[in-house]
């Protein structure tokens, strides 16, 4: 599929986001101690790429690489506070499906996600009603992620028949480590316990794709934001530091009839390259502007010599 050039015009189009994953605690890049079989199956189906950058260890940020194809410095938003995206300045992945016929949805676990960003103005529907406190601090503004999957297969259900692009973002296995049972029973509060939780989630969502016949003919990618300290360099969760634990995330897309399954990637690619990818698969032109490149012609084997990009 990386060299035939197919493209899937009109194809659903799926971006997945798990906050705070680090690649190498997925099975799927050789961690033993958490069991995820729902992203183990999605794997199966997929392109993965063992080298996958986010460019920045922030949220607000690195999902506005996802959604544009640029990175902080081009499209503006450089911290999780204090920015505004600017989506009439700026290219990005909902404004052009909208462009298409699509219908756009959103769908956030983290009130640092919400609509007031910037982001909520690029979808048709912008689901992010995460519960407020002002005793609290604003980190812990976070909804489970199987509320949020509630809203989205509503959400999905409702626009399956038409070409369609939804963005679902859990914040599993964000701190503070609680996980749903029976993950807490079988991990305790830990950070695997997270990532079963948001296993589980997605596999919850990419059931639903397949119970609406959709998920064949879908392009899906399962990425996240940035990684986790985890204590490995003096930094226990994120946001300071630029070594791997904190910048390197897992990467999975899955085409139409699950072309290419099962391909392993070892080419550096980055988030902003998920644009791109999602772009030329349905055929159409990349936007002026957008610095990635796509997935597909780093897994053809004869990528040429790039830099990967990160900021703190």
């Amino acid at each position: 599929a990386a060299s035939s050039g197919a493209t899937f015009p009109k194809a659903p189009v799926v971006l997945v986001s798990i906050d705070t994953l680090r690649s190498d605690r997925l099975p799927a890049y050789g961690w033993k101690k958490v069991k995820t079989p729902n992203l183990d199956r999605f794997a199966a189906d997929s392109y993965l790429f063992e080298k996958a950058f986010a460019p920045t260890p922030m949220t607000f940020p690195s999902h506005t690489s996802m959604l544009t194809g640029m990175l902080p410095p081009e499209h503006g938003v450089r911290n999780n506070s204090g920015f505004v995206f600017r989506s009439e300045r700026h290219p990005s992945l909902p404004k052009v499906l909208k462009g298409q016929g699509y219908a756009t949805g959103g769908a956030v676990s983290s009130y640092v996600l919400r609509r007031e960003t910037g982001l909520g103005a690029l979808f048709d529907w912008y689901e992010d009603s995460v519960p407020t406190n002002p005793d609290v601090a604003t980190v812990r503004y976070q909804r489970p992620g199987s509320v949020t999957l509630g809203f989205a297969k509503e959400w999905l259900s409702a626009h399956a028949g038409g070409p369609f692009f939804l963005f679902f973002h859990i914040f599993e296995p964000h701190r503070p480590y609680e996980p749903a049972e029976p993950f807490l029973s079988e991990y305790g509060a830990t950070y695997e316990g997270e990532i079963a939780t948001a296993d589980a989630v997605v596999g919850g969502l990419l059931d639903h794709l397949r119970a609406l016949g959709v998920y064949e003919k879908a392009i899906v990618v399962v990425t996240s934001d940035h990684g986790e300290g985890l204590g490995e360099h003096g930094e226990d969760q994120h946001s300071l530091l630029l070594y791997r634990e904190a910048i390197q995330v897992p990467l999975f897309l899955k085409l139409p009839g699950s072309r290419g399954g099962g391909t392993r990637v070892a080419t550096p690619v980055q988030l902003s390259d998920i644009l791109p990818t999602v772009t030329g698969l349905l055929g159409l032109p990349t936007p002026e502007g957008v610095s990635g490149r796509s997935l597909l012609a780093s897994a053809a084997g004869d990528a040429p010599w790039r830099v990967i990009y990160g900021e703190t």
